[in-house]
């Protein structure tokens, strides 16, 4: 079991925005980057996303390796990693939803894989599990942004053998793997899903010829809007709250955590019906509020922490965006720490960490990550993977934050 007095907030602060041409509105175009296999539809190329999949675990790697040598190592300080939304997704938009979990044994058979994808291969989450299952990161909790992903209904081909069927629309997933960290804790996890799907989730434009991919009007949410998540009832998966076994503040209580991704943090409701988050939806408050975006910044009003009453000196919001500065030019990243009375306008003195990506601020530390990785089929660049067409690219910094009282 484990008790913490300081909790230390490790943010990454990396583009993960589309490659964009041209100019709003007219003559626009983007694409989504990644890995691909010379396929005309990225949407359904296994192999390549399964080398894109490859490709980011080892950026994660590295960047999660720059942030630990920065850390307070006491066993008394819990270190949360947080990477914003849109991190995983591949050059079709999405991941084929097989891909997050791979397989043991031999791989689907209509995606035609070599080895080693061919069998006993596991997948986005069980790689950020490896990742996360080393004694190293005992004292660690890891918020891997979110990942993209998609299924799509099967049709048989002549052939007799049942193919997807890229031709009916893609029923999208937006999910957060939350991990602890340490040797022997992988079952300590919880998967939370974005509710609110927003306009800049996919691409309402895409003009190169030839190619498909996931775009705006042409996804099914698999969640519907109209729903309010019920938290308060227990949501299996993707409820906005959450605890982690063995993760309890300094008296012992388990550490009530808080997940909003992106738009969930502002709105939640049927037709966008209350503008502030899923957590003040259910009414509940959390000692640490998680909000991985991309294009979102912490809200007044939607800022639910513990006690409900008064000011919460000892509990903090955590935003780490993956779309844009705080400032001019708005393209790139930022990390947040907030914490406040709830319901009020959150004052200036209450905004303990306001950074946009890889600029210098006092009492936090920064660590470039790699600029390239090594795969057997060739190395593999930061721009081939986070790239907005207009030199915000790369796979950017981590941010180490001064530890603060829990």
């Amino acid at each position: 079991m484990s008790n913490y007095s300081k909790v230390q907030f490790i943010s990454w602060e990396i583009h993960t925005g589309p490659f964009v041409i041209g100019h709003v509105p007219a003559g626009q175009i983007g694409f989504y980057c990644g890995l691909c296999n010379l396929t005309s539809d990225r949407r359904t190329d296994a192999l390549g996303q399964c080398w894109d999949i490859d490709a980011r675990l080892l950026f994660v790697g590295d960047a999660i390796s720059k942030a630990s040598a920065l850390v307070d190592n006491a066993p008394t300080t819990l270190k949360v990693f947080l990477a914003p939304e849109f991190l995983f997704r591949g050059a079709g938009g999405a991941y084929l939803h097989d891909l997050l979990n791979g397989w043991s044994g031999p791989a689907p058979t209509e995606f035609g894989l070599p080895a080693p994808y061919s069998n006993n291969w596991p997948g986005l989450f069980g790689g950020l599990q490896a990742i996360a299952n080393n004694a190293k990161y005992e004292n660690w909790l890891f918020v891997f942004g979110t990942a993209i992903s998609a299924s799509f209904p099967t049709r048989q081909a002549s052939s007799g053998k049942y193919l997807l069927d890229p031709s009916q629309p893609g029923e999208v997933y937006n999910t957060a793997l939350i991990q602890r960290g340490g040797a022997g804790h992988t079952a300590d996890s919880y998967a939370a899903r974005k509710h609110y799907i927003s306009g800049i989730d996919f691409l309402t434009w895409y003009a190169s010829a030839g190619e498909a991919a996931h775009i705006a009007g042409s996804v099914l949410p698999i969640d519907q809007s109209a729903i309010i998540p019920a938290d308060v009832m227990g949501v299996p998966e993707g409820g906005a709250t959450f605890s982690i076994p063995n993760i309890n503040d300094a008296t012992g209580a388990a550490t009530a955590f808080g997940i909003e991704v992106c738009l969930d943090h502002a709105r939640s409701g049927g037709n966008a019906a209350n503008k502030y988050g899923r957590l003040r939806t259910a009414n509940q408050s959390v000692k640490i509020q998680l909000v991985p975006s991309g294009g979102m910044s912490l809200q007044d009003s939607s800022i639910r922490l513990l006690p409900a009453i008064g000011p919460t000196p000892h509990s903090y919001a955590f935003n780490c965006d993956g779309l844009g500065n705080l400032a001019a030019p708005w393209a790139g990243s930022h990390t947040q720490i907030w914490n406040g009375k709830n319901g009020d306008v959150v004052p200036p003195a209450n905004k303990l960490v306001e950074a946009s990506g890889g600029a210098a601020l006092a009492g936090t530390q920064l660590a470039a990550v790699a600029n390239h990785v090594n795969l057997p089929h060739g190395s593999v660049t930061d721009a081939m993977l986070w790239n907005n067409g207009n030199g915000t690219q790369g796979a950017g910094h981590v941010r180490v934050c001064t530890p603060l009282a829990l």
